[in-house]
Parts: C-alpha cells; structure tokens; sequence
C-alpha cells in the first residue's frame, strides 16, 4: 500500500514481527550511505540555542596546522565558510523510502522470552489506555522516573529546551510505543549498574524490583514493533513525531548492547546477557526512512521534537560509526546548517569526518573539511573559553589537563572538535601519499595524543556530563595506540573503567587494548 504522497511502499501482508519472539531479528543491513559531498555548509531549522551561542576550541593552542599542498590560512578559510553559509544551496535528491520493507525479520532465537511466544504483542492499536496515570505498577513507574531523571540526559545534552526531559514523558501518555521504548532502555539501563543491586534484587528510589532484569529491555522493545509498520498509515503530526522519538530511544538501547555478542563478557554479562547476546537491531534505517518521509522533512521546520531527535541521531551516529569504523548512514541535508546551533554544527562537522573517513572520501573533501575545522575554531568556537584550565604536572603524577567549562553545550562543542580534528590530523591522506619523514610523523602522534589528553581531561572534570565519558572512551579506542608511556596507558585505562562503572556499558574489547 502507499499513503498519498509518501514515497515509501508496504505491502499489508509484510511481515514484521514472527508471531514467535524467538525469530525476532532486525537486519542490520541499509543501503548504500550518501556521498561525502554532504553539506559544504548545511542549514535548516535551528534546534535549541546553545547556552552562550558561544563556543571555544582550548586545543588550538598546541595544534599544528595540519600539512596539506593548498594549505589556507584560518582567516581565509573563515571566510570562504562564511560565503558558503550566506549561499542558497539546494537539497539533493533523496531515494525512495525501502528500508521498512525489510526491516524487521526472521530468524535469530532469544531463548528465555517465553512469554512473547504465547500471547500477542501489543501494539496493533495504541494502547495507551492500558496504562492510567499515575501509574500503578511500581516497576514502570521507577523506569519511566529513571528515564527522566537520567538517561534523558543523554538526549538531551545540546537541547536546551530538553525535550527528552519535558516532552517525551507527557507525549508518552498518549502514545505507547513510545511508552514502551522509554522502559526499555530503562530497563537494559538500570538492571545493570551494580549501585542498584541487591541480593533480592533492584533497589531503586525506595522501591525494590524483584522481577526486573535484561529480558523485560527485550519485551518493550518488542511492544514498540507494530507501530514503525503504521507509520504511512497514520497521517498524524504527533504521532509521527512519536515514532522518531521512539526509534532514537530504542537505538540508544542498541548502543548498550553493543558488545553483548561477546558471550564470555564475564564483567558484565548475567544469565540474562548471555541469553540475548545474539540479538542484533539495528534501527538506523527506520530512522532514516522516517526522516526521509517527505511528510517529516515538512513538520521540520514546525516540530520542534523532531528537530531534537534528529541531532541526538546525528550524535548516535558519530557514536556507532567512531567504534564500529563505518560511515555514518544518516542524511546531512545541506540546508540544515545555517539553522543548526554552533553545538549541532560541531556535531554536523564531525559525522561529515566520519563519513570522508570511513567513507573513503576524496582528497578535495578532506581540504574541505580542513577548511571547515578552520572556520569552527576561529568563529563558530572561538568565543568559548574554558572557566578554569591547568596544564598537568607531571612531577605530581598528573596525567590529564584540568578543564572547566560553564555548560554541557559549550563542553560538547570542544569534544566534538577535539574528535573531529584528531581524525584529519592523524588520516591526512597528503602525509600518507608522499614519502613522509619520521619527524613528520612523530608530529602528527604527538598532537594526537595532546587532542586525547584534553578528550579524556574535559570528560573527568565533568563527571556530571554523563556522555563526556563517552566521547573519551571513542578517542581512546580510535588513538590508544598511540600512547606507549606506561603511565599515561594506565591513564587510560582508567578513564575506561570509569567509563564503564558509571554507565553499564561493556567495554572488554577496550580494556584489552591496555592489557
């Protein structure tokens, strides 16, 4: 079937979900990613202010202007970045929607979810009724509370007006799939981190959850399935705007269980992990299919919830493309650039890296992107200092630099940077290509290693920056290596186990890098 103006089709008869949970899988295969002549200065509705507007880049001081045969000074790239954002630039075309089609499918077993496989799953119709307000059962309650007081956080780190926060929970009452992805990865969330657990179970905000654990994450999920299928059926602004915000909800899930395959993850891994360690999801094409839609790109520019979820999926990608080294599949209209926040541009800036990157971009985009690094340092960031900074001492056995910032907007915004500059420092594909000197090199490892010092000094000084963490454990995995000081690699280690006793995720591929 197809909805009136929709350039996606479906089929009545498509099947999404195997009555049986047990072959529930979502195919992790998408198409082809855009070309990496994405947006040379992309605009578009702007999404939240940043806290100042203002943004610095600390690191500028002990980078080195990265060689290259038509190297530019920064007011000149400044400017030519400047011209291209006054330019009109025009939307490229977009292929037709074919992701849902095949999204969902058979088989992969998760044995355990017995459950599913003799009733029904809900979803067919929106039963937010099944769930009065204030709710009853403790157990949801305590996860859509541990959503709200914490994982939106992580939605909500460049979004200002946090949506995630304010929004989400109210618009979750009318719609339940959206309902459900909140306890899902709240659920995956919370049955892991050891402060919540007790011998007779999870102990949180006064309540003790004796039957919460890693299948209930599964259950969820599984609940919010039926809705993506109706999605060209329902021409309703609200509740399309609900299913972007459910599918970036349940990606973040996806995030957690990165490294659950590894089923011999003994540090974090329950009986319940080892059950569901062959699960795969991958909803990055539902998100893209859904922003796609072209009844999406017209709320756009009037849903200001699609708008949030569009950034923080701009920021999944980063996440999954830095630590799985691929290109990043999420659109980058040009357009959106003008309009974007100076923490989206960071954002925006740093997934066209990955992209040129992993990618395998040509060498004129990466000129570009040099140019763009230029023009984020010297304008977009340049008014943002740090409030305290010390350089570490190393008579004192200080390993990483002490860096305060005002807000989490403005610390994201030079993390973003900090990634983005590393990667065109260390892949500069015109020291590759000619016969470098061993000088040339050290340069470039040492300047590395200086942007990851700072990487993983902003995420400590921060602890309440839960995502901070995240952004220096992907710096780490990506340039580790390049640290060969024992006590900086001890360092790092730390800032690894820190990263994962204060956020559940399994990180044992990254310890063994220091092993």
């Amino acid at each position: 079937m197809q909805r009136h103006g929709a350039a996606a089709r479906f089929d009545k008869d498509q099947k999404w979900v195997n009555s049986s949970a047990r072959q529930f899988r979502v195919q992790t295969t998408g198409t082809s990613s855009p070309s990496n002549k994405d947006a040379e200065s992309p605009s578009g509705p702007r999404q939240g202010a940043d806290a100042t507007d203002t943004t610095s880049n600390h690191s500028s001081s002990h980078c080195t202007p990265v060689q290259t045969p038509h190297h530019t000074s920064a007011p000149s790239s400044t400017s030519r970045l400047a011209k291209n954002d006054a330019s009109t630039i025009h939307r490229p075309n977009i292929p037709p929607i074919s992701y849902l089609n095949s999204a969902l499918s058979p088989p992969v077993g998760l044995p355990g979810i017995a459950s599913l496989t003799t009733q029904p799953l809900l979803g067919q119709h929106d039963d937010a009724s099944l769930r009065q307000f204030p709710l009853r059962n403790a157990q949801e309650a305590c996860l859509l509370r541990y959503f709200i007081d914490e994982i939106s956080q992580w939605f909500d780190l460049c979004d200002e007006n946090r949506h995630f926060q304010l929004v989400v929970p109210l618009k979750a009452r009318k719609h339940s799939h959206l309902l459900n992805a909140i306890f899902a990865v709240s659920a995956r969330h919370l049955s892991r981190l050891p402060q919540y657990k007790t011998p007779q179970g999870i102990l949180y905000q006064g309540q003790l959850l004796t039957k919460l654990g890693n299948h209930d994450a599964v259950e969820y999920m599984l609940k919010c399935i039926p809705a993506f299928r109706r999605f060209h059926e329902n021409r309703d602004d609200d509740f399309r705007e609900s299913i972007i915000a459910t599918a970036v909800i349940l990606r973040q899930l996806e995030e957690i269980d990165e490294e659950d395959e590894d089923a011999d993850d003994d540090l974090h891994m329950t009986g319940d992990d080892d059950l569901l360690h062959e699960k795969q999801i991958n909803f990055m094409p539902i998100i893209n299919a859904v922003l796609r839609d072209p009844a999406s790109q017209a709320m756009f520019g009037h849903r200001s919830l699609i708008q949030a979820a569009y950034w923080f999926a701009l920021r999944q990608e980063i996440y999954h493309s830095f630590t799985r080294r691929k290109p990043p599949q999420l659109d980058l209209p040009p357009e959106y650039w003008q309009g974007a926040s100076n923490v989206n541009k960071t954002v925006m800036h740093t997934v066209q890296v990955a992209k040129w990157h992993w990618g395998r971009g040509t060498d004129d985009e990466f000129l570009r992107l040099m140019d763009q690094q230029s023009y984020l340092e010297n304008a977009v960031l340049a008014n943002t200092k740090p409030l305290f900074e010390k350089s570490a001492d190393k008579r004192q056995g200080e390993i990483f630099p002490t860096i305060w910032y005002t807000s989490h907007i403005e610390l994201t915004s030079i993390q973003q940077s900090l990634m983005a500059r590393s990667v065109l420092v260390s892949e500069n594909p015109y020291l590759k290509q000619q016969s470098s000197s061993r000088a040339s090199w050290r340069k470039v490892e040492n300047e590395v290693r200086m942007l990851m010092l700072d990487l993983c000094g902003i995420a400590l000084c921060h602890p309440a920056c839960a995502p901070a963490l995240v952004n220096a454990a992907i710096g780490i995995q990506l340039y580790g290596d390049y640290f060969t000081d024992q006590y900086e690699r001890l360092a790092l280690r730390g800032v690894v186990e820190k990263y994962r006793d204060a956020h559940a995720w399994p990180v044992r591929r990254l310890l063994e890098m220091f092993t």
